[in-house]
């Protein structure tokens, strides 16, 4: 490289950790006057006007919507901040930061540690995934994932609000037409009209007659959390569960939660903890095991315990359920205590162990995908060491979370440059914030004795939210197959090895790059206009191999 190019790098990268570091301290003194004025003493009322304070100059929101976060959070944070002082995992300003957008780095002994998972025995030979013999049966299953469903969505509302979710009842008509909110959705930061959600669901009934199960990998709720109750979010719950039961009564289907879905959104804490009444999502689990109970008996408990489950869909197939927004990095409860929320991991490794001892395959659905920026990397690693030792039994893991259409690949703990299995992110129903509203339909191996149930292909359906909102309400949708996997890059499999082979090529190969961003955006008007320079792109195909530590990308060839 030339010398030049490397000052420049050098320069940006301070410029960079520069401008973090300053973010930070400023964050730090913001979050130190919360917790000053919680330490002397002040009522409740006085503490939230200072986190509104923080919130309207430090966050630059609204001031609604600052007052009606400040009611969501206050309690957790005087909660947590009065239960730990004095002890050696005391609140610290940097700590809030952290589980406050990542703003500064996370410090403490206490967010340290390591399962004891000897129990597993030493992990089996690994297995080299073949493709199963031709003409072999297989199978349909539909991904659908955040739908931030909005039942106040007005058509014609105003869509520039100012607001974090717009196009509401509530935020009245638009100043002007080019504010104007669309009939089936809108790009700027508006969640999903439920006749949106209703026409997804009936294309997919009409055109997939052959689907074997339903996921829904989470975030059914919409991104107005300020003025959200637990009346609202049942109402929200009950309506999108009735309107998957209605279009798939005889089909099961296989929910998860997102990180909206708790009261406040993001902040959830295990049953079992002994928290104050008004802290607890205890409501949420309870109404999701009433509910989920109704079509997967048996889950009932482990729902209650922590918003999890495991399933058998036949004797060769297990499904497991995860809710790892226990260990989302936005989720203040895990300044509280953070090992292992609800014993979740050692209850997969258990679960997993019980899968391989009967020879059954697993796939997993989990909201937020392991080893992006929002899963905390000390739960992530957990999850990945008891991945790794299950790397013959896990085929296959499905996400939601970023709205966006990729995939990651796993590499083998004892040995990182051979590929052990794939995790694939869905998309979204919703069009929020630039992306077309989309569904997933993977081509799976089997049912057959000794079938893999591996994941053989995928397509992606979408339709374009700036010709549907021009045709207007009196037309569906123009719903069309954004591409094939195979098929769009030339494969012959979507074999681990095979697809680290692709990602290898990938980063060598710009056309490729900008076909995959073009998927990865679900072709949405306005991300595809505002464009991908090298870096972005690079960090796109690096995000993909970085399932162990940020270190995986420096092996790609650039």
């Amino acid at each position: 490289m030339h010398l030049s190019k490397i000052t420049a790098l050098i320069v940006l990268a301070l410029v960079c950790f520069s401008n973090a570091q300053s973010i930070c301290d400023d964050c730090k003194v913001q979050m130190q006057s919360l917790i000053d004025v919680i330490n002397s003493g002040a009522s409740r009322d006085e503490i939230f006007n200072q986190y509104v304070d923080v919130c309207i100059n430090f966050y630059q929101q609204q001031p609604l919507s600052c007052e009606g976060l400040a009611e969501r959070n206050v309690d957790i944070l005087i909660f947590s901040v009065t239960e730990l002082s004095g002890t050696v995992n005391e609140v610290t300003s940097e700590n809030m930061c952290f589980f406050d957008n990542q703003l500064c780095p996370l410090t403490g002994a206490q967010f340290e540690w390591s399962l004891d998972l000897n129990f597993l025995g030493a992990k089996p030979t690994p297995e080299t995934p073949q493709l199963p013999p031709d003409g072999f049966p297989t199978m349909e299953i539909l991904q659908i994932t955040d739908l931030h469903l909005d039942p106040t969505y007005t058509p014609g509302n105003n869509a520039l609000c100012g607001f974090y979710s717009c196009c509401r009842s509530s935020q009245g008509p638009a100043p002007n037409s080019s504010a104007a909110a669309g009939y089936w959705g809108d790009y700027r930061g508006c969640d999903m009209p439920v006749h949106a959600f209703q026409n997804l669901l009936d294309q997919t009934v009409a055109n997939h007659p052959n689907i074997a199960y339903v996921m829904f990998t989470g975030d059914i709720m919409d991104h107005a959390n300020w003025e959200r109750t637990i009346e609202m979010n049942t109402a929200h719950f009950t309506l999108a569960m009735d309107m998957f039961k209605q279009s798939y009564p005889n089909i099961p289907i296989f929910p998860i939660f997102g990180n909206h879905e708790s009261i406040p959104a993001n902040r959830v804490a295990p049953s079992e903890w002994n928290l104050p009444a008004n802290l607890t999502n205890q409501w949420l689990f309870q109404l999701a095991a009433d509910y989920w109970g109704q079509w997967l008996p048996g889950t009932e408990t482990s729902i209650l315990r922590g918003g999890f489950y495991s399933y058998e869909f036949n004797a060769d197939l297990k499904i497991i359920a995860l809710n790892n927004n226990l260990c989302y990095t936005n989720n203040w409860w895990l300044m509280y205590n953070n090992f292992d929320p609800a014993g979740q991991w050692m209850w997969l490794a258990q679960e997993l162990l019980a899968a391989e001892q009967l020879g059954q395959k697993v796939h997993i659905l989990a909201h937020i995908p392991p080893g992006s920026s929002t899963a905390w990397d000390v739960c992530h690693r957990e999850y990945r060491r008891i991945i790794d030792r299950f790397q013959n039994t896990v085929v296959a893991q499905y996400h939601g979370h970023t709205h966006r259409d990729h995939f990651s690949i796993y590499y083998d703990l004892d040995e990182p440059t051979r590929a052990t299995s794939l995790s694939f992110v869905g998309g979204s129903a919703t069009s929020y914030r630039n992306y077309n509203s989309n569904y997933r339909i993977y081509e799976i191996d089997g049912p057959y004795d000794g079938a893999s149930y591996r994941v053989l292909d995928h397509s992606t359906w979408y339709y374009n939210l700036t010709e549907a909102n021009i045709a207007g309400p009196s037309v569906s949708p123009n719903w069309q197959k954004l591409y094939s996997f195979r098929e769009a890059y030339g494969l012959g499999s979507m074999l681990p090895q095979e697809l680290d082979t692709f990602v290898q090529q990938m980063a060598q190969n710009s056309s490729l790059q900008e076909l995959y961003r073009r998927f990865y955006v679900k072709a949405g008007d306005p991300a595809l206009e505002a464009g991908c320079g090298q870096i972005c792109l690079q960090n796109m195909v690096c995000d993909i191999v970085k399932t162990v530590s940020s270190d995986d990308c420096s092996r790609l060839p650039f």
